[in-house]
């Protein structure tokens, strides 16, 4: 469906994340498709999110998901576009990293829950854009 939208709109496409096993492994995984519906890049979600708020939350990536370990940035004719997901915000040694390897654009798919989220999403992303 994705590959569809992005050649039928002549339009790139970053698609949220899917669930991805490979092997025994199951990875957040985000994947970017060309104006052609081809995949042109995929990211791993590389710092996973546990937290333990008492009464309240309690929620731990680690116990299911296994962390990417690559920086992800794409090539489009716009620019470099760097790629990551929801918590890997919060690290900003990885958004450095994309800038140096000459990413102008970052993405981060996301999906904060009601308990921290609404306080820490729009200043961390504003603090990665002044970081960089």
């Amino acid at each position: 469906m994705l590959q569809e939208t992005a050649k039928k709109n002549n339009i790139y496409l970053v698609g949220g994340t899917i669930p991805e096993k490979e092997g025994d492994f199951i990875y957040n995984t985000s994947l970017v498709f060309d104006r052609t519906g081809q995949v042109i890049g995929k990211h791993r979600k590389v710092h996973l999110f546990d937290i333990d708020i008492p009464g309240k939350i309690t929620f731990k990536e680690s116990e299911y998901l296994k962390p990417g370990n690559q920086i992800t940035i794409v090539d489009t004719e716009y620019g470099k576009i760097g790629i990551a997901i929801c918590y890997d915000m919060r690290f900003p040694e990885l958004a450095l990293l994309m800038s140096k390897k000459g990413a102008k654009m970052l993405v981060y798919s996301g999906c904060f829950n009601q308990t921290t989220g609404p306080l820490h999403w729009e200043l961390i992303l504003r603090s990665r854009a002044l970081d960089n």
